[in-house]
């Protein structure tokens, strides 16, 4: 099941209940021409691969993954954003997160 995020949808598949620590693994969908703006972690790693569909993810300014089965690591601080450049498909990310303190470590950039 898909919750309503700022800008996209998420699914939570795995918590850090389920992990026994600060991970979680879960599912991102933004519909086509969708985006979300760009923001850093403090303290969190994110790995994301790109489920189906395609766009872009950029991360410090830079395009670094952009078709299916696309993997990248962001880095804590690492400056990164989601733009679905489809006009049909929504893009679906896999996404694994660690040291994970909740949306407190999520900072938008103006």
């Amino acid at each position: 099941m898909f919750e309503a995020r700022d800008g996209y949808e998420r699914s939570v598949l795995l918590t850090e209940n389920d992990f026994k620590s600060d991970t979680k693994l879960q599912l991102m969908r933004l519909a086509p021409g969708q985006s979300i703006k760009p923001h850093h972690h403090n303290t969190r790693t994110e790995c994301f691969r790109i489920v189906s569909a395609e766009g872009q993810i950029k991360i410090n300014g830079d395009v670094v993954a952009q078709t299916e089965n696309d993997v990248v690591l962001c880095e804590p601080g690492d400056v990164h954003e989601f733009i679905n450049t489809s006009t049909k498909e929504a893009l679906t990310v896999l996404v694994v997160l660690t040291n994970d303190p909740g949306n407190q470590d999520m900072i938008w950039e103006q």
